[in-house]
């Protein structure tokens, strides 16, 4: 008994300090810049719930209603809990396993098999059993496969965390954006509405002359066009106010009767938000290795480099001890008396000799699995820098655009007033007032369209940027995630000794 005690003792210090046939991990390297270029230095940092900046009540609360209620959040939120709850299975391994049994059974043997006589007077033919028995058995991690795959679990887990914090990234940006369209789309139909009673107000004026023989047919017949094209273009507008309202509803999460009947609460009009100011200069270059997504597709390779130590532990033997114990007897009454006890022990071992290329297959598929993961990160890192610099640019560009447009509407509004009263004093044809006003009209409309894209391109610097950016030391814009403090939240399960794992 000391023997075997012994024993077991030293195979579980073996077990415990068993060995991991993955692969060391590398992070995949790039050629990174120093710093940014072409950038207008900011005085103050962008916070991470960067949409407060804009300043409107508004856009704020729809923004916290929809990172409460939106769906696609809900769905990442619950594949959360299946990861942890399958890195707690991962976990699991690592205990024995114990389960209880209880069995009771009749039968009536037959007289007429081989070698039976029951016509002895101390045999018979009938006979019972019953049973109530204890199991366990324990897997020995020698070669670390349970410890890989319970890192891949882990791996996974944080995966799924790293992308829920993208979607909530991605859902406050569309939020954002569709809050924008709308109040662009509110400022097509002011100016469609104030053009169109302005046109009307002159198709009455125009009639009256028309009717009395001061103008020809031809100036009639533009004045009757400029007023339906305005009247189409506020219609048209109309139409854009419902498809952004509507889109607002499902990006909130509402009911069906609230995407129906309830309407979007405005706060601010389209040109009293401010833009916030461009990335600071100087920033570092690896501030983007902080987006979430980013982070989310590392830890895929994390995870296929896990999986790599299992599939090669697939070739080693396979290790249990295992036990028993319980009570065995014929009669019920007798079950738990002292002689009915029964206990037994062993060491279980399995080592695969011919599985026809099963393994090794398994083994090139995690190596493949593994280069998928590294080609999805570099492609991830590749697309933040563009995303960066087109978002840059956009902010930077769009910003001049509206300053070109707010001139051209002042130029524009000015050359109607000249050509009004040129054609109210008969130096110009009615031709010339139509163009100019339609100019303005048009102007005024890209105006619009203008000031939603600067927005929008404020928008795309902080998504590009994850988050946002803070002053040196702040705390990044998704959390530090304890794997294992998750792990137990949601399972009830941690494993003893094992290491901490956080991200950053």
């Amino acid at each position: 008994m000391l023997f075997t005690r012994l024993l077991v003792g030293i195979v579980l210090c073996f077990s415990l300090v068993s060995c991991s046939l993955a692969p060391k991990y590398e992070r995949p390297q790039f050629v990174m810049p120093k710093e940014w270029k072409n950038v207008n230095p900011g005085t103050a940092p962008l916070n991470t719930n960067w949409w407060v900046r804009f300043r409107d009540p508004a856009l704020v609360a729809l923004i916290e209603e929809a990172l409460a209620k939106n769906q696609d959040l809900a769905k990442s939120l619950a594949n959360i809990r299946s990861a942890a709850a399958q890195a707690g299975v991962g976990s699991s391994v690592f205990f024995p396993q114990v389960s209880g049994s209880a069995e009771a059974q009749g039968q009536l043997a037959s007289n007429r098999t081989a070698n039976t006589n029951f016509d002895t007077p101390t045999l018979s033919q009938e006979y019972s059993s019953h049973q109530a028995l204890f199991t366990a058995s324990w897997e020995l991690d020698f070669f670390g496969k349970n410890r890989n795959n319970y890192i891949m679990l882990t791996d996974v887990l944080m995966n799924t965390v790293l992308s829920h914090e993208a979607s909530r990234l991605s859902v406050a940006a569309q939020t954002a954006e569709t809050y924008f369209q709308l109040l662009s789309a509110d400022m097509r139909c002011d100016i469609s509405k104030r053009t169109l009673e302005t046109r009307k107000k002159g198709l009455a004026i125009y009639t009256s002359r028309y009717e009395q023989g001061d103008i020809t047919e031809l100036d009639w017949q533009r004045a009757r066009a400029a007023v339906e094209t305005a009247e189409a273009q506020y219609h048209q507008s109309a139409i854009d106010v419902e498809r952004a309202e509507a889109a607002l509803a499902v990006l909130l999460g509402r009911s069906p009767r609230d995407i129906i009947e309830k309407s979007v609460k405005r706060g601010r009009g389209l040109m009293q938000l401010p833009a916030p100011p461009v990335l600071p200069a100087g920033l570092p270059s690896d501030l983007l290795l902080r987006r979430p997504d980013i982070r989310a597709a590392e830890f895929l390779i994390m995870a296929s480099n896990a999986n790599i130590g299992v599939a090669r532990a697939q070739f080693f033997p396979t290790i249990s001890l295992t036990g028993m114990t319980g009570s065995m007897s014929s009669s019920v009454n007798k079950l738990f008396s002292g002689p009915a006890g029964t206990w037994s022990y062993g060491i279980q071992g399995s080592i695969p000799i011919l599985d026809w290329g099963r393994n090794w297959y398994a083994l090139k598929d995690a190596e493949a699995r593994k280069d998928v993961s590294i080609a999805a990160y570099r492609k991830a890192v590749q697309s933040a820098f563009s995303d960066i610099r087109a978002a840059l640019a956009s902010q930077r560009e769009t910003e001049r655009v509206v300053k070109s447009f707010e001139r051209q509407v002042s130029s524009l509004r000015r050359a109607v007033e000249i050509a009004s009263l040129q054609y109210d004093n008969g130096y110009t044809d009615y031709l010339t007032v139509l163009d100019a006003e339609r100019e303005l009209f048009s102007a005024e409309l890209s105006y619009a369209q203008a000031l939603q894209n600067r927005l929008n391109a404020v928008v795309g610097v902080c998504q590009a940027l994850g988050g946002g950016w803070e002053d040196k030391g702040a705390r990044p814009s998704f959390p530090i995630i304890d794997t294992n403090e998750l792990i137990t939240k949601e399972t009830g399960q941690k494993l003893p000794g094992s290491t901490e794992k956080k991200t950053r």
